[in-house]
């Protein structure tokens, strides 16, 4: 069940699908994808981030990279939301994480995309449930043990094989200051996604309307006012 609702082989979405976002753009290529593509030269302290952390406001565009990073790099596209984890049933929300982080080795290499990280891992209280807490610690777990292979890239212990099977999580939240302190290290290299400049809009009106036929009178120009 929970492979219906959050495996995607196959995004089929470009960076140049998304409009603006160079900065983000450029990094992306160079923190995740270059290490996906060209896994033999990020060995030793040259390994790559464990996990990616896309910050900012809400509708920005942070799902859309992460199908582009998971499209351009080939690798097998997880997405998963906080609902996607939730169970009612006691210890079953922790076995999902374990399931998730299961599967996404078997289709290795893969990227879990987790929206909204803030609503599974934000900041340990006094009164926090358990259940919260055991969620918690099971995804730390797991975000540790999601890259051994590939951190250990200049073992000769692993073949090829094992090395090409890198996870990667890339986290996304519009509120990272309530991110727990714990998951927030593990996300290593953070990248905020702002609000569209004015090109950016531009930009985002090109790609949406490619392939319609308007009037003449029709521009963009005054869409944008």
């Amino acid at each position: 069940m929970l492979e219906k609702d959050v495996l995607d082989k196959n995004p089929q979405v470009s960076f140049d699908d998304i409009a603006d976002l160079d900065d983000a753009k450029n990094t992306l290529q160079e923190a995740v994808l270059l290490p996906i593509l060209m896994p033999h030269y990020f060995k030793g302290i040259r390994r790559p981030w464990r996990g990616v952390l896309l910050f900012g406001p809400p509708g920005t565009g942070k799902t859309m990279l992460a199908k582009a990073v998971a499209t351009q790099g080939k690798t097998t596209f997880f997405n998963v939301s906080a609902s996607s984890l939730a169970s009612k049933w006691r210890g079953e929300s922790e076995k999902l994480v374990r399931i998730l982080f299961e599967m996404a080795r078997f289709y290795a290499p893969s990227v879990i995309f987790i929206d909204e990280m803030d609503s599974i891992a934000s900041k340990r209280s006094s009164n926090e449930h358990e259940a919260n807490r055991k969620v918690k610690s099971e995804l730390l777990i797991q975000m540790d043990g999601a890259n051994v292979a590939s951190s250990a890239g200049g073992d000769e212990k692993l073949d090829e094989s094992e090395r090409g099977k890198s996870v990667l999580v890339l986290a996304a939240t519009n509120r990272p200051w309530d991110l727990d302190e714990a998951i927030r290290r593990r996300l290593e290299k953070r990248i905020y996604i702002p609000l569209p400049t004015e090109e950016g809009l531009r930009q985002l009106f090109k790609i949406n309307l490619k392939g319609i036929r308007g009037g003449e009178d029709i521009s963009i120009s005054e869409l944008l006012k």
